[in-house]
Parts: C-alpha cells; sequence; structure tokens
C-alpha cells in the first residue's frame, strides 16, 4: 500500500486566508491522496480579539477559504469542541471523517460554530489522532491553539501515551498569541511526540509558522516513505519486514465483582521500583513488551473523571496482568425539568459535594446538562441543581459498579406584584417584597419591584410580605398575602395595602422644643399600644395600615402622649398638636 501522510491539523485558531491556496498546491505536489483533520477549537477563549476582530470570525472566514481552494487529494474531516455547550468536557463532536471533501457541507459546518465552552485538548487529541488510520504507519497532528488545557487533563501525558503506541505519531504544535506559560506546557505536547512547536503572536507570524508546521508533517512522511517503495521493499528491491507491534494492557474495575473495563476508558501512571514505568491509556502497542513479571505501582484515573485509585498490580509470566485495580466507583445520571410535561431544559448545571461522617465536604465536580454520566467515587453526596435562579438540592449514594438516577423538579411560577394602597389606588411596584414558605416559614426569595422584574418560585403556597416604608414619612406597611404559585404562570394581585396618610404638625405653647415623635399603635380593645416608628422632627408626614394611633411626644423633658386617631384607607388627615 502506498505509503500516505496522515496529518491532523488540531486548530484553535485557524489559517489566513491568503495560505489556503498555498498549502493546497504545496500539499498536492508532497502528499497526493493525504488525509486531513482539522480540529477547530470552539472554546469560548476564541471570542478573543486581534486587532478588533474576533478570533472566531478570523477562523470561519479564513477555513472558508482554505475549504473553497483545498486540493482535492487531500481527504479532508473535521471535529470541533467546546461549541455547544458551556462547562462540558464531553463537548467534542466529529463532523465530517477524513474523505472525499463536500466543499458547501464542510463551509457550512465551519460557519456554524459558536464558541460557548471550554478547551478539552486531551480528548481532543485522543480523538483526533484515532479518527485517521492511526496504527498504519507514519501519522502527524498540527495543533493550533490559544490556549490550555482547561479540562483537569493532562495533553502532554496523552501525546506521550500516543507516541508510545505508534512511534511514528508526531504532534506539532502552534501556540498564537500565548504566554510564556502557556508556550512551555503547549511545547511539551510537541516535544513528547517528537513534533516541533512554532510560537506566533499576529497573523503574520502565524501564517509563517503553519507552513512551517505543514513543512514539517511533509517532510516526516516523505522520510518514511522514501525508505520503502510501495511495496513494501527497499532501495535495493530487498524485503523489508514489518515487525508486528505487541499489545500491552492495563486493566482496572469498578467493583469487587465488576467485569474489566475497557482498557482505553482508564489512564495509568505506573512506576517500577520507585521509578516511573509508563504513563498513558490502558491500551499500548510496543515493539517489546513493556511489562515483565513482578510488581508495579500504579495510580489510575477513569477518562477525564474525578475517579481515582492507586495500588499495586501484579504481571505474570506471560506479561499479563493478574486481576485488576478496583477503582471503586460508579456513575450518576442526573435530569432536572423545569415544565409539567418535564420537558428538559436548556442550562441545567449540577454540582457534587462529598458527605463524610454526615458533614458536607467542598465541591468535588459539577456537570453541565441533562442525562449526562458522572462518575464519582462510592459514598454519599449532596447534589445541588440549578436552572437560571432557582436551585435544588438531594443527597444520594453512589454505589460501586451502580448507576445512580435522580430526578430534579426545577419547575417555575412567577410573582410581579401590583401593590396598591388603597382600594382604587394606582398600581404602585417601588415596593420591597419576601416570599417565605407557607408551611415552614423559610425565606425563599427576596426582591424589589423598582425593576418590574418577576420574581420565580417553585410552585406550592407561600406568604407573600409586601412592605411599604420611607425615610421620606414617619410609619409603615407590612402586610402578608398567601399566594400559590403555579408553574408557567405569573400570578400579580393586585395586593391592597389599605394604608391611609397624615401630615402632623406638633407644638408647645410653653415654647419648649420637640425633641422626637414616636408613632404607636393601639390595639383594637384600647389597653396596649406597641411602637411603630420614629422621627425627630415636629413636623412631618406619615402612611400607616388603617387602624387606631397615637403619638407619644418628647416636649423638653417629659413625654406626654396624645389621644387616639383614626387613619382610614385612601384618606389624608391633618394632625395639628399643641402641648401646654
Amino acid at each position: 500500500m502506498d505509503n500516505i501522510l496522515k496529518t491532523s491539523i488540531i486548530s484553535g485558531m485557524a489559517f489566513m486566508s491568503s495560505l489556503g491556496l498555498a498549502i493546497s498546491q504545496q500539499a498536492s505536489q508532497t502528499a497526493e491522496n493525504s488525509e486531513v483533520m482539522f480540529v477547530l477549537d470552539g472554546s469560548n477563549s476564541m471570542w478573543g480579539q486581534i486587532n478588533g476582530t474576533a478570533k472566531i470570525s478570523i477562523a470561519k472566514d479564513v477555513m472558508t477559504d482554505l475549504i473553497a481552494n483545498l486540493d482535492p487529494n487531500i481527504n479532508m474531516g473535521l471535529m470541533a469542541y467546546g461549541h455547544r455547550r458551556k462547562n462540558d468536557c464531553k463537548d467534542i463532536e466529529v463532523l465530517a471523517l477524513p474523505g472525499p471533501i463536500d466543499r458547501q457541507q464542510m463551509i457550512k459546518h465551519v460557519q456554524n460554530i459558536t464558541p460557548r465552552g471550554k478547551t478539552p485538548l486531551t480528548q481532543a487529541l485522543f480523538l483526533g489522532a484515532f479518527s485517521l488510520e492511526y496504527f498504519t504507519g507514519k501519522s502527524s497532528v498540527v495543533l493550533v491553539s490559544d490556549g490550555l488545557e482547561t479540562c483537569n487533563a493532562d495533553p502532554c501525558a496523552q501525546a506521550r501515551s500516543l507516541e508510545i503506541v505508534n512511534p511514528g505519531f508526531d504532534v506539532h504544535v502552534v501556540g498564537f498569541d500565548v504566554t510564556s506559560e502557556e508556550s512551555r506546557s503547549l511545547q511539551c505536547i510537541a516535544d513528547e511526540t517528537g513534533g516541533k512547536f512554532f510560537r506566533a503572536n499576529n497573523a503574520n507570524e502565524l501564517k509563517d509558522a503553519l507552513a512551517q508546521t505543514l513543512a514539517a508533517a511533509v517532510q516526516g512522511n516523505n522520510s518514511v516513505s522514501s525508505s520503502a517503495d510501495a511495496d513494501g521493499q527497499g532501495s535495493d528491491g530487498s524485503d523489508t519486514p514489518t515487525e508486528a507491534l505487541g499489545e500491552n494492557y492495563l486493566y482496572a474495575k469498578l467493583c469487587e465483582t465488576c467485569e474489566r473495563l475497557d482498557p482505553l476508558r482508564v489512564n495509568w501512571n505506573v512506576h517500577k521500583d520507585g521509578k516511573p514505568h509508563y504513563q498513558g491509556v490502558g491500551s499500548a502497542y510496543s515493539q517489546e513488551p513493556l511489562f515483565s513479571q513482578g510488581t508495579y505501582q500504579v495510580g489510575a484515573r477513569l477518562g477525564t473523571s474525578v475517579v481515582t485509585a492507586s495500588g499495586e498490580v501484579e504481571f505474570g509470566e506471560d506479561g499479563e496482568q493478574i486481576g485488576e485495580l478496583n477503582l471503586n466507583a460508579g456513575n450518576a445520571r442526573i435530569f432536572a425539568y423545569a415544565t409539567d410535561d418535564k420537558t428538559i431544559p436548556q442550562g441545567a448545571f449540577f454540582r457534587f459535594f462529598p458527605i463524610i461522617n454526615g458533614k458536607v465536604q467542598d465541591q468535588l465536580t459539577e456537570a453541565s446538562g441533562n442525562d449526562q454520566e458522572t462518575w464519582l467515587p462510592a459514598g454519599k453526596y449532596k447534589i445541588t441543581a440549578q436552572i437560571n435562579q432557582i436551585e435544588e438540592s438531594a443527597e444520594i449514594e453512589i454505589i460501586a459498579g451502580q448507576e445512580t438516577i435522580n430526578e430534579f423538579d426545577l419547575r417555575l411560577g412567577y410573582i410581579r406584584p401590583d401593590v396598591v394602597l388603597f382600594e382604587g389606588g394606582k398600581i404602585n411596584r417601588g415596593v420591597f417584597y419576601q416570599l417565605f414558605d407557607a408551611e415552614t416559614g423559610t425565606e425563599k426569595a427576596i426582591a424589589t419591584g423598582v425593576h418590574n422584574e418577576p420574581m420565580p418560585a417553585k410552585p406550592g403556597k407561600y406568604n407573600l410580605l409586601v412592605s411599604y416604608n420611607s425615610p421620606n414619612f414617619i410609619g409603615r406597611a407590612d402586610i402578608k398575602f398567601p399566594v400559590e404559585i403555579k408553574a408557567g404562570e405569573t400570578i400579580n394581585g393586585p395586593y391592597v395595602l389599605n394604608v391611609g396618610r397624615f401630615e402632623y404638625n406638633i407644638s408647645s405653647k410653653s415654647g419648649l422644643p420637640i425633641g422626637g415623635v414616636w408613632l404607636q399603635k393601639v390595639s383594637e380593645d384600647g389597653k396596649s399600644t406597641s411602637e411603630f416608628d420614629f422621627r425627630s422632627n415636629a413636623k412631618y408626614p406619615g402612611v400607616a395600615p388603617e387602624g387606631t394611633y397615637r403619638f407619644r411626644v418628647r416636649v423638653g423633658d417629659n413625654f406626654p402622649v396624645t389621644g387616639p386617631f383614626e387613619i382610614v384607607a385612601g384618606e389624608v388627615r391633618e394632625l395639628n398638636i399643641e402641648f401646654p
């Protein structure tokens, strides 16, 4: 079989438009029938700007031009990550496998990419490599990134693992608009596979860097091609034997009685006699066996999850692992719905907190979106589910080797109180209101009506406390109303406070100063009072719910009280009071 260049270009930026045709022309001369996998960065950082233009806009324009002028001999594929969901490290999508290019469809895929999420470089490297004919001969990846891994994984370790599986695998990296620290981390990916690293700080440097990385990939392929002709023979016509790569496996399981996991699902860090021995996924191909008879110290992680374990594993004389490392883990599958028909909403977000000895610990991990597998160590957890402003919590137990399903009811209703001071009065939303659970008395929400925004709440029965007060008058109104909120509905009222207004003017014939005025509420039987509010002014307006009141006044060093007076809803009273 002809030696074919297998090049996967992992692109966090994209190519300059003028580069598309040049690359196509160069590729046609050096790599007939080449496979190219573009993996485009759709993470949120692509909204960053270069000279006032968003990087994603540049990427779309340049990729569109490149696709339109791509050499037909190149079988192009397309991947993207971070373009569909926020905070989801599994958001990696193969949009088109390498093959004869459908230009219109490929351009449509590129134009539909909208940056939203994270940067799962490690998983993108893995999927990008395995989307090619990875195990057959030379293959290369050109990684162009504007940032680092954001999914708690190690792309350097992934690159090292891919190189162990296929020593002919290279990753060439271009760090675009990155810091020195980011450059060092990205260069590690290239170094682990024998690839090259380039740093580009502007459009022209990016153009040059991409041209050099492409040349490096093509040159690497030519060096392999020159060693044997299409029939697998050396330059002198003699047979060139091909040595088969041996398979090496590391095994883990979820529980004591569980079956072995697929080796590709687990990442390993293996030491022998205290020295590093192997790092990568649990399936590796090599010329020589990786594991001889004996004991190895290992650490393992299930994919990119928080499930980890460490211990010792034994290998027999045949180089096969004896038994499995127990990860002691299970998975949670969490759902949340916000409508009566249980339609799955957008924006559901979940947090997981371990419970140890009855105490809730710090957050261990998080997930977004419904029906996602979240792998966790066995044990008890508090889970919070959030959609918009509504949050609920529950406790679950993860049992090793099992799936735990939990459903959150996050249906929403709304309340936007139309408050009137008295019957027939105008609507007043400039009030303060609180929502309390009718059974427990627990405060559920607090807001003001100034911004005219409805307040969300779960369906149920509540007490709505409406507070009407101001430093511009003495008195206040704090009135409770029983309300029932239903899913998908907004309740408005109106809620009538039944308040009246008054203006007092207090003086003393003797000329003694008025040092303060206390408004007191008189009980219905007239036998007791409760102080309602205070002002230091001798003349001031006031407001109070309908009822009987009186004033306690400081006149000089004395504290006389007035006779009772009535406040009538909707009326304004003038109270002129003179003490001896």
